[in-house]
């Protein structure tokens, strides 16, 4: 199966969430989307290490967004969470492959990758959270 994991589907929930509300704790966000509270801590202490998020002590604290939801590319996004895009992991090293250059299909990997990371980079967080001004 070829599928977004997980972290990085709760990861833009919880974004999205956040453009709406503005500041929230992880329990109320993890509440809202139906996330286990643990998990999203985890994800959001690596969208906080990405410069995504800022975290607010505090009797009020909880996080916001670190930028306006316009400059978030989902790029970033996904390598907050995930770490670069690797449809196959010799895209990327072709001396890994046994057939190096010689592999036929790797130009199709390569397309693939090209087409993912193009895309992720031209969809912003405030597209997603706002359907209507979205272009894709």
């Amino acid at each position: 199966m070829f599928q977004v994991p997980t972290k990085t589907q709760y990861a833009i929930r919880a974004l999205v969430h956040l453009v709406h509300v503005k500041s929230a704790s992880v329990a109320s966000i993890a509440e809202a989307e139906c996330i286990p509270s643990k998990y999203l801590e985890a994800i959001f202490g690596k969208l906080k290490n990405a410069g995504l998020l800022i975290a607010e002590r505090g009797r009020n604290g909880g996080y916001r967004l670190a930028k306006d939801p316009a400059l978030v590319r989902m790029s970033e996004v996904v390598r907050a969470t995930e770490g670069e895009i690797r449809i196959v992991e010799c895209v990327d090293n072709a001396a890994i492959c046994l057939l190096g250059q010689g592999c036929l299909p790797r130009h199709f990997w390569l397309g693939l990758k090209d087409a993912v990371d193009l895309y992720l980079e031209s969809v912003t967080l405030a597209e997603i959270a706002n359907p209507d001004m979205s272009s894709a």
